[in-house]
């Protein structure tokens, strides 16, 4: 009886530990099918992405997720003990950074200015109510608001203007400025078709600076290229440093945005982590100005009544 009974025990213990192998097995076969057709993925879509070709455009906006997804896939290929799928997607990570990183700040872009009080700024494209955006920059005290592309004409700006702020240039039928301090110019210039970007310069700690704010978020690549070549040569024409801020409907990798800084002598300021959005989406909405400028922070604030949430962000002069 004894015999039988410890038979018994010793059958189960083996049909057990044959269970328990068997499910590492497929566990560990999964793993190989998930992490192989991840780094095959990310490796021919990485390659595409060098192409010029309209596949190409569509997959190199996605390179910092790209980046990031490749950084998972490394740390989860070393968890689970695959130390070459861990290398091959480690070596799929850095040539995704080299390419961002060549452009833009990846992870941090701050600076050498320490002591200087940051100014604030805000964004809004598209609003359909001048008020809520007035409030939100007074409520913030920054230093300029850029309503770009509004859906409603500013002709009631002036008699809802926020106390101690001026209008900069003509608000009639396009993108215009509100600044805190008086301006000493302000204009527009034409993207194309119907898209204008305003600009107003200012003082600021007794130097004159150049804001120019934009939206090419909508235009084809044709028209998005041409517009930045008319942006360019407004940076050419000016005396002073231009800070170029707004949705350039690109990533600052795409090679339009790179003949366009090369040519131009700007550089991308914001960090990608700087807006959350841009993990999830393909970052287009930067801030460009010469080597001495730093950026300081950015984020989105509440959209109240307007269709886009306002974007303020903080530089350093």
């Amino acid at each position: 009886m004894y015999y039988i009974q410890t038979s018994f025990k010793n059958n189960k213990k083996e049909k057990s530990d044959k269970m328990g192998y068997l499910a590492q097995r497929k566990k560990h076969i999964r793993t190989d099918f998930i992490l192989k057709s991840l780094i095959v993925l990310l490796g021919l879509f990485s390659l595409i992405a060098f192409a010029e070709n309209a596949p190409g455009q569509f997959f190199n906006q996605w390179r910092f997720q790209f980046y990031l997804l490749s950084l998972a896939v490394t740390l989860y290929a070393l968890a689970s003990r695959f130390f070459l799928y861990s290398f091959l997607a480690l070596l799929l990570m850095l040539l995704n950074f080299f390419v961002v990183s060549s452009s833009v700040p990846v992870l941090f872009s701050g600076g050498s200015v320490q002591k200087t009080a940051p100014l604030s700024f805000v964004y809004q494209r598209q609003t359909s109510s001048l008020l809520d955006v007035f409030e939100t920059t007074a409520g913030r005290q920054a230093a300029v608001l850029a309503v770009v592309n509004p859906l409603l004409g500013g002709g009631k700006a002036a008699g809802l203007m926020p106390k101690d702020y001026h209008l900069a240039g003509n608000v009639e039928n396009g993108s215009f400025m509100v600044t805190s301090e008086k301006p000493l110019g302000a204009g527009r210039i034409n993207l194309g078709g119907h898209n204008t970007a305003a600009f107003a310069a200012i003082e600021i700690k007794g130097r004159k600076y150049v804001f120019l704010s934009l939206d090419l978020s909508r235009q084809t690549s044709a028209e998005r290229e041409q517009a930045l070549g008319y942006v360019n040569n407004f940076v050419a024409s000016q005396d002073d440093p231009v800070i170029i801020f707004g949705d350039f409907g690109i990533p600052a990798w795409a090679p339009a945005f790179g003949r366009f800084l090369d040519s131009s002598g700007l550089e991308v300021k914001n960090d990608l982590f700087s807006l959350l959005r841009n993990i999830v989406f393909p970052p287009t909405w930067y801030i460009t100005g010469y080597r001495n400028l730093e950026f300081d922070g950015s984020r989105r604030l509440s959209r109240r009544d307007n269709r886009f949430a306002p974007v303020l962000f903080r530089l350093k002069f």
